[in-house]
């Protein structure tokens, strides 16, 4: 069986990865099937220590009835329901995110959207925790105060086709934001090039004037007022908080963020929202892939949203 590693899982070590995955296996068991190459990593012999990206490939050497054997059955028995369904096929699943949803993390599982589609995807048949050998995997990332499109892949191939797409810059994403400051007149276009890094202790980036990772963001203006800016913002790298820590960079931090230095008493969240992802390159390593250039999905903003757009610009333009 092959496994392909989806964002969420991205960054951990190969052995704590099949840990939770072979959850029903003895931790002695799983490095004996390491060092005796019955797990392999994008194909080679590996030691359990690797970091995961997005994208590589975990086979496992095992009849079906031991896999099975080393994996309970996840079943959800309650979730939170899913706010907004935007798409669904055999495939994918692509859903609205509402601010304050983990993507994935947190505490508790009606504020983590995996478990919230997995517990959909049960009801519907769609799949079977009992004894499935593949598990739903969410292909994209959104801060948790941030709201938007979230992809789902439903079955191995269309997960590892847009995790590809995803890592490869092969998604083009529209995200709508409310700034603080007049960043330009309306129509104007900006790009935005700088380097990049991240306290993952602390989970705060900053914008740096060189290194070894860049940054690239660039936003059209929709609308102004005297003290705000509607933008249209398209991150073409995919660094976690770039559209927030590159706003806040040029000084027009994003209206709600915290972190950034955007508190405002007019949003308990930052006013960022992914309103549209569009396939922009073709996947031939997965000729299975149903969707051509061109595919798109939009996300209407949320109310809330609307409401204060409404309150601070007199025209807008989206």
């Amino acid at each position: 069986m092959i496994l392909a590693i989806s964002p969420e899982s991205s960054g951990r070590r190969l052995d704590k990865f099949l840990f939770a995955y072979l959850n029903n296996a003895p931790h002695s068991f799983i490095y004996k099937m390491l060092r005796k190459k019955r797990i392999k990593l994008n194909g080679a012999r590996a030691a359990g220590s690797e970091i995961l990206s997005a994208g590589d490939e975990v086979r496992f050497f095992f009849s079906d009835e031991t896999l099975q054997g080393c994996r309970k059955a996840r079943v959800f028995e309650k979730a939170a329901g899913l706010d907004e369904i935007v798409f669904e096929d055999e495939n994918l699943l692509v859903v609205n995110k509402s601010a304050g949803i983990f993507s994935q993390g947190g505490n508790a599982s009606n504020r983590q959207l995996l478990p919230q589609i997995l517990f959909y995807l049960q009801k519907s048949g769609a799949y079977g925790g009992e004894n499935a050998d593949f598990i739903p995997g969410i292909c994209n990332r959104l801060d948790v105060n941030t709201s938007g499109l979230v992809v789902c892949g439903k079955s191995l191939h269309a997960l590892q086709a847009m995790n590809h797409l995803f890592a490869n810059r092969g998604i083009k994403k529209e995200y709508v934001v409310i700034t603080h400051g007049v960043v330009g007149a309306v129509g104007e276009t900006r790009v935005l090039e700088d380097f990049y890094e991240k306290d993952e202790r602390r989970n705060i980036a900053r914008v740096l004037a060189s290194g070894s990772k860049s940054i690239v963001t660039s936003y059209t203006v929709r609308a102004v007022s005297k003290d705000f800016s509607l933008l249209s913002v398209s991150p073409i790298t995919g660094r976690s908080h770039q559209i927030r820590v590159h706003l806040a960079h040029v000084g027009h931090p994003i209206v709600g963020d915290k972190k950034y230095g955007g508190a405002s008493p007019l949003a308990k969240s930052q006013l960022l929202h992914c309103r549209r992802l569009e396939i922009a390159a073709e996947v031939p390593q997965f000729p299975q892939f149903p969707y051509t250039i061109g595919t798109a999905w939009d996300a209407p903003l949320p109310p809330s949203f609307t409401v204060i757009i409404k309150k601070i610009f007199t025209e807008v333009s989206l």
